[in-house]
């Protein structure tokens, strides 16, 4: 799916298509030798996250997780540091780091396994760095993902 095809398809906002926006930027956890596996920005490379080599607590995990609990399928983008990397969760229990954001897709609208091939196309990522500010690390606000618009099938 190439910059083109937009020109087919339909584009909605992201934030119109999504069931849950995890955000959990601006956090660090207290980190331990062993525990949890804390998926960080670093790890999220080339459609995969890499094993994890930082860990929380179990006990800190529900406290860290209010603000949302992470499902199998759903999709973490990198925000800064790198921008816009994307990978998809397989449902071990991991904890999240700041400079994430998960996303779930809504199931009456796309598929997560479609989600994250989107989030990946050069159409995407185009409008993630076309949003992003900063001048040293180029980071985007959640209030400009939301905005970033899918080509979603017929």
């Amino acid at each position: 799916m190439g910059a083109s095809a937009s020109h087919h398809w339909p584009e909605r906002p992201l934030a119109d298509c999504m069931a849950a926006i995890i955000d959990y930027r601006g956090k660090t956890p207290r980190k331990t030798t062993a525990g949890v596996p804390l998926v960080t920005a670093k790890v999220v490379k080339g459609g995969r996250i890499e094993t994890p080599d930082e860990f929380i607590a179990h006990e800190d995990y529900d406290t860290w997780m209010r603000r949302g609990l992470p499902c199998m399928g759903d999709v973490v983008i990198t925000t800064e540091a790198p921008l816009g990397e994307v990978a998809q969760l397989d449902g071990s229990r991991v904890a999240l780091a700041q400079r994430l954001i998960t996303l779930r897709g809504n199931p009456d609208v796309l598929e997560n396994d479609f989600l994250r091939y989107a989030m990946q196309s050069a159409f995407v990522q185009a409008q993630l760095k076309a949003r992003a500010s900063g001048t040293t690390v180029l980071g985007i606000k959640q209030s400009e993902l939301r905005k970033v618009l899918l080509p979603l099938p017929r």
